[in-house]
């Protein structure tokens, strides 16, 4: 009878503690609402994605990443040599696993290193509808390799990073930083 009391109450104060995020990552903000369509088929470019869950692209290199790579190769030539693409064209990205999945995202500081601000404690939900391919121009062109200035964590470019972009809405439920954050990413239903 003694163990069981143990037993229950270990368990009570373990489901009292916050849930554990399965991955770190950052995060940049993009206005979905801006852009004509978006990787994931049978999704619009809104920056809502309904039920108060925001859109989100995910990086191709992001361990969370599942199914092929988005085709393409970096093209110096499609790049001016200052932060911008001049053939922006870019990759088929028909091999996105992660389409349609949803992740809880929590600020956990800023990722330009901003000061007098602070994470929200919040936790939102976004809903994977995009991709962020580093064999983009967009995102390859800004890195310093090709004449850029922003940091490749901050444009899709960092193998091993979990990188979502995630509509500009959901900013100020997150931070009061108007940077790039890190961020908590756990895989949870829709």
């Amino acid at each position: 009878m003694f163990a069981v009391a143990i037993i229950s109450s270990v368990a009570y104060f373990l489901a009292a503690l916050p849930a554990a995020y399965a991955a770190s990552g950052v995060s940049t903000f993009n206005n979905y609402g801006s852009q004509s369509g978006v990787a994931c088929s049978g999704y619009s470019p809104n920056n809502s994605q309904g039920n108060g869950i925001y859109a989100a692209a995910m990086s191709d290199l992001s361990p969370l990443w599942t199914g092929a790579r988005c085709s393409g190769s970096m093209d110096a030539s499609k790049c001016n040599g200052k932060g911008s693409c001049t053939n922006c064209a870019g990759p088929s990205c028909s091999g996105e696993g992660v389409c349609g999945k949803c992740f809880n995202v929590k600020c956990t500081g800023s990722l330009d290193g901003e000061s007098g601000n602070k994470c929200s404690g919040k936790t939102i939900k976004v809903k994977i509808v995009d991709a962020c391919p580093a064999t983009h121009p967009e995102n390859y062109c800004k890195i310093p390799q090709f004449g850029g200035t922003i940091n490749p964590k901050e444009a899709c470019e960092s193998s091993g990073t979990n990188a979502l972009d995630i509509a500009t809405t959901a900013r100020s439920a997150l931070s009061s930083y108007s940077g790039n954050l890190y961020i908590d990413i756990e895989a949870t239903s829709c």
